[in-house]
């Protein structure tokens, strides 16, 4: 494996937890990210508040090489914005040793377990099944916030992109208690802060998780996955073994380490049971900070000819505000959701949560989400005149616990999934008038008893457990604890375009490894003063950017659906990632 792939160098933080604890440096990268994740670096917008303009240049010249002295550092910079409605309109350049060496396309994908994601394109599952699927893939898509202490990534500039690909079997569930039987990238040995914020006490208690039990060996996962002649649209397998891969020890390198040649060896896409994933990721604008992103799943399917499919698109906008007790993070305008494509022409519609970073007042930062989130599905029907007489949707409402600012946090979640009309289904349809029992419910509360499917409820660090309305048992629905998160395949360092992200922050990377914090801060600074000045003289030209993977937005806001288009050149892009093979024998 060449270099510029190794694990080590883009992703090696131990897999912690994130409870609330001793001020640390994961802990104080956790405001560190969420504060930056929203900063802006271009000087020509006249709306944006400046470090000078808000008074924390001393913050910034002090000491920031100790983690208290970040702590501290961070917290005079937030009591300053307390005024700011909005920290995307803040310009901070923060030192490049506050940050953690990765890019923020690669940081954010929403697959941090693919083989969950496949799941959805399995066939002949029944409605309530096909819902179920949904909901556990929702609750692994950032894994690594419930198994590791969230990073601060590098800030994308304009025009920045990202690649990747995923090799994975599909995800089996128990034949008879229905959880799931994940085959590869398990925690045999959780961490203990990760068992705690889980609601776990001991090992023991991790290790006797549902989902664990009756687990596929990797033989059996390697003979389910034939290595017969593929047709010409299959790719090569990949390298890592499934024996290596099945019992991967937490104590190993961090966040699922992205990497040249990460997947499976004897997975190999287009044999049965196998799905490829492959995700593209352009930053569309910098002023707001906006991104636009595409995952598409291809699944081989037992005597089926031709993959099934599921896509996953969406803006990554995020607009923050710090309360005084903690900065709470909501989707920018531009962010309508993720909306899922599924193969038999069900279209998901899935909203964002509230995150926050909460434990400021008590020196111990840590991540939460608040409020909640509602999966619908829609149908093409759907939209007709009429139909929301004539077909009922199941429709889920997910509820995230507030924390208390007093007590340890407990990350408790509740949902319910009930029996929704088409119409009150669609979350930007008009409801009619007088039709007040057709109304869109928000909360769980307001559904009515008898239409309520079932009910979940659990820890979303942990396990979550899912009961069918009138039953008096449950059943695991997901349970994250004995889960790792996946890592990516991608392009060798040489083999990458100028402005794709490795490429992009490369020299920050090396500097940072080196513990070269001066060469990293002058590093950073350069590759954003050259945006700087990319802006500025497309300003003068009156030239306005166009991206170059997904079509632009409309210039009227409320003309825009939240759903990114793929030009030309990003579907060949994407097909080029199905095709490619970036293994690397050992």
């Amino acid at each position: 494996m060449s270099s510029e792939g190794s694990p080590k160098k883009w992703f090696g933080r131990s897999p912690k937890g994130s409870t609330p604890a001793a001020v640390t440096p994961d802990s104080v990268s956790e405001v560190e990210q969420q504060l930056d994740r929203t900063t802006l670096d271009d000087e020509g917008e006249e709306s944006l508040t400046t470090a000078d303009q808000l008074g924390v240049a001393d913050e910034l010249q002090g000491d920031t090489e100790s983690e208290q002295g970040k702590f501290r550092a961070l917290l005079g910079i937030l009591r300053k914005t307390l005024s700011v409605k909005d920290l995307s309109s803040v310009r901070i350049s923060l030192p490049a040793n506050m940050m953690e060496p990765i890019g923020n396309l690669e940081h954010w994908t929403y697959i941090d377990r693919p083989d969950y994601f496949a799941a959805l394109a399995t066939p002949n599952m029944s409605e309530l099944d096909r819902m179920l699927a949904i909901l556990r893939w929702m609750f692994t898509k950032e894994l690594k916030y419930a198994k590791h202490p969230i990073s601060k990534p590098f800030n994308s500039v304009l025009g920045e992109h990202f690649h990747c690909y995923y090799d994975v079997p599909v995800l089996d569930l128990h034949p008879k208690k229905g959880h799931p039987l994940p085959a590869v990238h398990l925690d045999e040995n959780p961490h203990p802060e990760a068992l705690v914020s889980a609601g776990r006490t001991s090992t023991g208690n991790a290790t006797a998780a549902a989902s664990l039990k009756n687990l596929p060996t990797a033989s059996s996962v390697a003979s389910r996955s034939v290595t017969s002649p593929r047709s010409p649209n299959a790719v090569a397998s990949s390298s890592a073994s499934v024996k290596s891969v099945a019992s991967t020890k937490s104590t190993t390198s961090s966040a699922a380490p992205s990497s040249s040649g990460s997947s499976v060896r004897g997975i190999a896409p287009g044999s049965a049971g196998t799905a490829r994933i492959v995700i593209i990721n352009e930053q569309t604008s910098h002023h707001p900070p906006v991104s636009h992103f595409v995952v598409e799943a291809r699944v081989s399917v037992p005597g089926v000819d031709e993959p099934r499919i599921v896509r996953c698109r969406g803006v990554d906008q995020l607009s923050a505000k710090f309360t005084g007790m903690n900065v709470r993070i909501v989707p920018g305008p531009h962010n309508k959701g993720m909306f899922l494509d599924l193969p038999d022409g069900e279209e998901v519609r899935i909203t964002h949560p509230t995150a926050a970073v909460a434990g400021l007042l008590k020196a111990s930062p840590y991540a939460t989400i608040t409020d909640g989130t509602t999966v619908t599905v829609r149908l093409p029907e759907d939209g007709k005149p009429g139909a929301e007489k004539k077909k009922k949707r199941l429709r889920a409402i997910v509820e995230y616990k507030e924390e208390s600012w007093i007590t340890r946090p407990r990350f408790l979640v509740e949902g319910v999934v009930y029996e929704s009309f088409a119409g009150e289904a669609d979350p930007s349809g008009a409801v009619e008038a007088g039709a007040a029992d057709e109304k869109r419910f928000s909360r769980i509360r307001q559904v009515p008893k008898d239409r309520v499917v079932g009910t979940l409820e659990g820890n979303w660090r942990g396990e979550i457990k899912w009961k069918k309305a009138g039953e008096s048992t449950s059943t695991t629905l997901v349970d994250l604890v004995p889960l790792l998160v996946v890592p990516k395949s991608v392009a060798p360092l040489p083999d990458q375009g100028p402005l794709e992200t490795r490429r992009v922050w490369s020299p920050v990377v090396d500097a940072l490894h080196k513990k070269d914090w001066n060469a990293a801060s002058k590093e950073k600074q350069r590759i954003e003063q050259e945006q700087r000045d990319k802006a500025d003289e497309r300003k003068k030209k009156g030239e306005t950017y166009r991206p170059r993977f997904f079509e632009p937005e409309p210039d009227n806001l409320a003309d825009w659906d939240g759903r990114p288009v793929l030009t030309a050149e990003g579907r060949a892009a994407v097909e080029r990632d199905f095709r490619a093979d970036y293994s690397r024998e050992p």
